[in-house]
């Protein structure tokens, strides 16, 4: 999704590599104070949520979102939709974006509940393309009683795959806890950043604000902007604070010709990043790339702090199958049963194996756990201590 796809016409031989199942990772180095192990394995109980209706039949992204109440929403990009009900794909539309809520979250007794707009009975975008353009879902949050949704613009060009990122968008819901198809939905003003997509990837709260992270589509740098909350909630997008490093913080306006300061680089269009609180910090989680697409993770104590290096924890099963692409790994806090929750989309360029293959295009969900090895000093353990870290929602 996003500037993964623009990828793969250069990047398919390598993407392809096919390589064995590996057992979860340490990832040593993860947290200042120790090491942090992280484990994962299918989940089939929350995966087949995502299977649950005749007529959705897969999408990848995968972004989630909790509304409280035990209701969760999904965002999904492109995805597959057959009114008819017949299970099939062959005679599915394919739209550019859809949504779920899911009821409940306990993956065994949870309800999962899909919407897209239609036009007759043909099936629409959720979130309608304007003129030539059209959105695949970010990141979105709630704060208080609102909704605020990223959206990334796509537009149609002549390079190699046809198109290419031309921004994003913001989406203010005031009614979240109605069904989708009853939202209201306002398009807030927003600055424009370049190649720089605001929200493609993470939205957070902490320490009174709203922290939103983007990717350069170009070069795959990670910035960071940021909102009183106050703001975010009442949709004052136009004035976001840049992060512009460790010297100079957070400003306001940056000085013509220059750019913010990365806050890493090698990060996909796609992941996440939320705090945790046994760890004390910020978790960061991708898919590392497409010729690696093992889920990675990165580590910080505070936002405005270093980022770890990223350390894989995970390797898809599906790597090790010729022509698959695994893309879009991301975390989640919505289910219980788990320290997390994980997925990935697993596609295909053979157009014939995802019409018939049911078994891709799903999200890939994987029940993941943590625990963290303090580092010894001087013949004791000492608890992870870091410096800091700020409380996020």
């Amino acid at each position: 999704m996003g500037s993964d796809r623009h990828l793969l016409a250069s990047l398919i031989a390598l993407a392809l590599l096919a390589g064995p199942w590996a057992a979860p990772l340490h990832a040593q180095g993860l947290h200042p104070g120790g090491s942090v192990l992280i484990e994962a394995q299918p989940w089939e109980e929350a995966q087949k949520l995502f299977r649950t209706d005749v007529h959705w039949l897969g999408g990848d992204g995968a972004s989630s979102v909790d509304l409280g109440d035990e209701r969760v929403l999904w965002l999904f990009g492109d995805s597959f939709v057959n009114p008819a009900g017949s299970r099939s794909r062959r005679d599915a539309a394919l739209v550019r974006n859809s949504v779920a809520i899911q009821k409940g979250y306990a993956p065994a007794t949870a309800k999962m509940t899909f919407s897209w707009r239609t036009l007759g009975n043909r099936p629409r975008s959720f979130f309608h393309e304007e003129g030539t353009e059209w959105f695949w879902p970010g990141s979105g949050i709630r704060i208080r009683d609102v909704l605020l949704l990223f959206l990334m613009r796509v537009r149609r060009t002549d390079n190699a795959l046809g198109f290419e990122p031309s921004g994003w968008k913001a989406v203010l819901v005031p009614n979240p806890d109605s069904p989708p198809t009853l939202w209201g939905m306002v398009n807030p003003r927003v600055p424009k950043t370049g190649r720089i997509l605001v929200g493609s990837s993470s939205v957070v709260i902490a320490d009174g604000f709203l922290y939103a992270f983007g990717t350069d589509g170009k070069d795959q740098s990670v910035y960071t902007v940021r909102w009183p909350l106050a703001d975010a909630a009442g949709g004052t997008l136009l004035a976001p604070q840049w992060w512009v490093g460790p010297d100079r913080g957070w400003t306001g306006a940056l000085a013509p010709g220059h750019r913010p300061v990365p806050v890493f680089t090698g990060g996909q269009a796609e992941f996440t990043v939320h705090f945790e609180p046994d760890l004390k910090g910020f978790i960061q989680v991708q898919t590392l790339s497409l010729a690696d697409p093992c889920l990675a993770a990165r580590f910080t104590g505070g936002i405005s702090l270093p980022w770890s290096v990223p350390e894989c924890f995970f390797q898809p099963p599906e790597r090790a199958v010729r022509g698959l692409l695994i893309y879009a790994g991301k975390a989640h806090k919505v289910f219980e049963g788990a320290d997390l929750a994980f997925t990935y989309a697993v596609n295909t360029m053979d157009v014939e194996r995802l019409m018939s293959d049911m078994e891709i295009y799903y999200p890939v969900v994987l029940k993941g756990s943590f625990t963290v090895k303090p580092q010894e000093r001087a013949g004791e353990d000492h608890a992870p201590q870091v410096p800091g870290a700020s409380q996020g929602h």
